[in-house]
């Protein structure tokens, strides 16, 4: 028998099962209850089968993009337990939800060696239209980077000078739409909706974003985030630099202060990912010894046929 809970009921068991599919995404209880706290619209459902839980799912606005046709998904399903309908029972959910929010389509994320959830994705009609080419950083044996600045570029941190954080979402809000997009640009939302995401929460790292600065002018910022503390492994969550002052070598300086952190930290591993067509920030991690992992890849889909 599938019964759909809240994922409240057990968010220990969710983060697992998302992990488990996910594989190079840790996900962590902390993590998922800051998500409900700060997503919009947001709601998820622990899958189980038989009493066991076997499948995550969620729906909510996509966060940066909430004007999007699509609402955000997610569908995981334990691979010992596909094939027994607890991925549709899943897709009928989140389905049900993004009509309550008004849209007609959904996006998801899968890996592309996950041979079950391509096929599962292409039998419902899912087309693929964002590519991520993830990237890992082994920190054991990594060589230690320099940091080259411009002359006038100085590099401190949210930790040492909290009164940036408007500086660094006045960057997210210039640097964002940049960002290789399908349907919407991606928006960094208000200075209220960006601190409570970036700025707070189980992931976040004060010491670890650093912040670029011309005269204590905000130019660019790089910031690492948690992705799983206890296995020492952090994601690098966002850099970003002004229009103004690209094609300095600012973004690989920050992307280096960053390793080095880690490396003084103690951390065994950087993971990253970026558009196929971010051509920019791609040359960026080409600096460093970074080594592929499966792409992650985005796909967009209709709404499970209401029964």
């Amino acid at each position: 028998m599938i019964e759909l809970v809240a994922g409240t009921a057990d968010t220990s068991a969710a983060a697992q099962i998302r992990t488990m599919v996910w594989r190079w995404i840790v996900s962590e209880s902390e993590a998922i209850e800051h998500a409900r706290a700060t997503t919009p619209m947001f709601h998820d459902w622990l899958a189980l089968l038989d009493g066991e839980p076997v499948g995550v799912g969620s729906c909510s606005l996509n966060p940066g993009m909430e004007e999007d046709t699509a609402a955000f998904a997610v569908n995981c399903v334990l691979p010992q337990a596909r094939g027994q309908g607890v991925g549709t029972a899943i897709y009928r959910q989140v389905s049900a939800h993004a009509r309550l929010l008004g849209k007609s389509q959904l996006m998801t994320w899968g890996y592309e060696d996950d041979a079950g959830g391509v096929a599962f994705a292409e039998l419902h009609g899912f087309v693929v239209v964002k590519r991520n080419r993830g990237l890992r950083l082994v920190l054991d044996g990594c060589p230690r980077p320099t940091v080259d600045l411009p002359e006038d570029i100085a590099i401190t941190t949210l930790a040492d000078s909290p009164e940036l954080a408007e500086g660094v979402w006045e960057t997210a809000s210039e640097a964002m739409p940049d960002i290789p997009y399908y349907s919407v640009p991606m928006s960094a939302g208000s200075l209220e909706e960006f601190a409570a995401r970036a700025f707070a929460g189980p992931k976040y790292i004060p010491e670890a974003t650093f912040i670029a600065l011309r005269n204590r002018e905000v130019v660019g910022y790089a910031q690492l985030a948690w992705m799983s503390r206890a296995a020492g492994v952090a994601d690098h969550a966002m850099l970003a630099i002004r229009r103004a002052w690209r094609g300095r070598g600012i973004a690989k300086a920050l992307k280096a202060r960053q390793i080095m952190w880690a490396l003084d930290n103690g951390l065994t591993e950087l993971r990253t990912g970026n558009d196929e067509r971010n051509a920019s920030a791609r040359a960026v991690n080409a600096n460093f010894a970074y080594t592929p992992l499966p792409d992650q890849v985005g796909y967009r889909g209709p709404l499970l046929a209401g029964e």
